[in-house]
């Protein structure tokens, strides 16, 4: 399943219709409008999604190590 209907994102990203056309009117839900037909490629809302996903504990701590480490070291 390369493209999605609405239904079919709806069952995807467990999101309700109303929502969905909402986001696609804010052109914060990335689509492709073929006529009155919306399509949405799997591919992008995967990545879409990925934008919202909250760090754990263990990687936040291992980013800001790194980021303290030159500081630590002196440069």
């Amino acid at each position: 399943m390369e493209y999605m209907t609405v239904e079919e994102l709806k069952d995807y990203i467990k999101m309700s219709k109303s929502t969905i056309y909402k986001g696609c009117s804010n052109s914060k839900i990335p689509y492709i409008k073929t006529g009155k037909l919306l399509l949405f490629k799997k591919e992008t809302i995967d990545l879409w999604l990925k934008q919202f996903t909250m760090p754990t504990k263990d990687q936040v701590e291992n980013n800001i190590s790194k980021l303290l480490k030159p500081i630590q070291n002196g440069n």
